[in-house]
């Protein structure tokens, strides 16, 4: 606190308290895909601060069902700053937590993608300062600051509220070398309920690790606020390192790499592919990577290495919209990585959207034929979510549905801005992929020829009930650029 309270003798050193508001039971998604691990932000802040000398914790309130275990830790810790980790879906409980701490007299930080997109609506709403860019050296200062009694408004790497307008300070330049920022600071959260939940569900002991920061490819619906377009990778020495401190200290068998994109080095995965060979970690493990980038070559190293999963972002079957959505990729490529997944025996789950500006019927569909034709083991179909700071979200800005309507636990389920054909008819199409990967499971089980006539029959309702039912006999013209 910045101010101590009566009979309380004072702190010796600046104490941060860090909170991730994310409360699993509230997310529809994590209940479908039941896929949780802490946030490995936090927990390197958590690290870096310490190292630091400052008195810090976590709460995480993924397993909560209120904020309930966070008003305790604001009592019993006392905190000058309280740091929370901002996200779309997330923001009504971030709001909550920085009441109550400003109230509680600590100076109130908000971080992560969320806050850095909407920086004036967190300032007007409960925080004292945003952090829109990388954290670490930043909230160290703030901490420093506060804790000296110091206004922190116009120290690097913030954004504050004085008198009505937005007092910034100079921007903070990125870390250069990852491979001087500590091992996260696990022992700050939880960790046996990740791993135990793993355990019960898959029978293995899972956690992530993130090897970089930042993308360097520009999808237009992409929001970048955090590292914009910037790259950097940890050396694959420093990732092996704490491959080898998960596995001996909590029994890790399986990770997942968290990268925005994993691999675009090719020297770079090639020299971890060696490493993981020679240490023999015994771990399985799954990436995000981009079809372009996963040779056929290259997968045959990663899945003898332990590739169990690939998640792709496919997002569409046709061409027209790979390129209006600035991907940067071809659907030859798309087929080639598919196939050659399917050749090693490695999961993989496709990302797909609908909805995006200038699809047509004739779009939706191909996408679908091209999902039937691969049937990838897993997969998300989502309706686009037009997110703030992007290219996406400034097209569409006049044609946004209610602003009360944001994109929190309807994200990816409802349409959130006027597109080509009603909600409805991205709701159906929905359900559609949920049937043809039914199907796709059901081929191994059923002869053939009733699996191509359930097809067809539901095809022909599409075509011929559904559609007119949903848009009327005449669709609407397309969206245009």
């Amino acid at each position: 606190m910045t101010e101590d309270s009566p009979g309380r003798r004072r702190p010796s050193r600046p104490r941060v308290l860090l909170v991730d508001p994310y409360l699993a039971k509230e997310d529809p998604m994590e209940r479908k895909f039941i896929e949780l691990y802490p946030s490995l932000g936090l927990l390197t802040l958590g690290a870096y601060l310490r190292e630091r000398s400052v008195d810090v914790e976590i709460v995480d309130l993924t397993f909560a069902r209120d904020i309930r275990p966070f008003s305790a830790r604001l009592r019993s810790f006392a905190p000058h700053v309280v740091g929370v980790h901002t996200k779309t879906l997330t923001y009504p409980r971030a709001l909550e937590v920085a009441r109550a701490a400003r109230a509680a007299g600590a100076t109130t930080v908000a971080g992560g993608p969320d806050a850095a997109s909407r920086t004036e609506f967190y300032l007007s709403s409960g925080f004292d300062l945003v952090v829109p860019g990388e954290g670490e050296a930043t909230i160290l200062e703030i901490a420093r600051t506060v804790f000296e009694a110091r206004d922190p408004a116009g120290s690097p790497g913030t954004i504050a509220l004085r008198q009505g307008r937005l007092v910034r300070g100079p921007s903070r330049p990125f870390l250069r070398d990852l491979d001087a920022l500590p091992l996260p600071a696990w022992d700050l959260v939880d960790m046996e309920a990740y791993l135990g939940q793993w355990e019960r569900s898959t029978g293995e002991r899972r956690a992530a690790v993130l090897t970089s920061r930042g993308c360097p490819f520009d999808c237009s619906w992409c929001s970048k606020p955090t590292f914009g377009r910037s790259f950097r990778q940890q050396s694959p020495e420093r990732v092996v390192e704490e491959l080898r401190a998960l596995k001996e200290r909590f029994g890790v068998d399986y990770v997942r790499f968290c990268d925005d994109v994993f691999g675009i080095s090719r020297p770079w995965i090639d020299r971890l592919l060696t490493l993981l060979e020679e240490d023999r970690l015994d771990l399985a493990w799954e990436c995000l990577a981009r079809v372009d980038l996963l040779k056929p070559d290259l997968l045959h190293r990663m899945r003898a290495t332990g590739l169990a999963r690939v998640y792709v972002g496919v997002e569409s079957g046709s061409q027209k919209m790979l390129d209006l959505m600035n991907r940067g990729t071809r659907l030859a490529q798309v087929e080639r990585t598919a196939a050659a997944l399917r050749a090693e025996g490695i999961r993989q789950f496709w990302f797909l959207m609908l909805g995006y500006p200038g699809e047509t019927l004739e779009d939706i569909e191909a996408t679908l034929q091209l999902f039937r034709r691969f049937s990838p083991e897993e997969y998300s179909v989502s309706i686009a979510v037009p997110i703030p700071g992007t290219r996406f979200h400034e097209r569409v800005r006049e044609r946004l549905r209610s602003p009360k309507r944001r994109p929190t636990r309807e994200g990816g389920r409802s349409l959130l801005f006027e597109a080509a054909y009603p909600e409805t008819l991205y709701r159906w199409q929905q359900a559609r992929f949920g049937l043809e990967a039914a199907l796709g499971k059901a081929r191994g089980r059923l002869r053939p020829s009733v699996v191509r006539r359930i097809g067809q029959v539901a095809d022909r309702f599409h075509e011929q009930v559904a559609t007119p039912l949903l848009i009327g006999k005449r669709p609407p013209p397309p969206d245009r650029e």
